[in-house]
């Protein structure tokens, strides 16, 4: 079972919020990769777990499907080039800076 989430951020330090997927059923908020905010992320949920919900989007049965379903919503958001997400690259794309990954 793999799952689509959004992990919403309630502090001053990050933007509000994350989509991701994972195969992991509990307490997982993210791995953030990007240099801008992988270390505050870190600090963040060992200082401030509080700060943090997690919500399931959506579910499905294959890897496959949760990174299509993940990608689809990375790219509907513009996540790279959107303030509002911790995100700096879209699924399987990888990160290729402001406005440069495939349509």
């Amino acid at each position: 079972m793999y799952v689509v989430y959004v992990t919403c951020y309630r502090g001053n330090r990050l933007p509000p919020f994350y989509i991701g997927y994972t195969s992991v059923s509990k307490g997982y908020n993210g791995t953030v990769k990007s240099e801008r905010y992988k270390a505050i992320w870190r600090q963040e949920r060992v200082a401030h777990p509080e700060l943090f919900k997690t919500i399931i989007l959506s579910r499905h049965s294959t890897k496959d499907e949760a990174l299509a379903r993940e990608e689809f919503l990375q790219r509907f958001f513009d996540v790279p080039n959107n303030p509002m997400y911790v995100n700096m690259a879209i699924a399987r794309v990888g990160f290729r800076g402001a406005n440069e990954y495939a349509q």
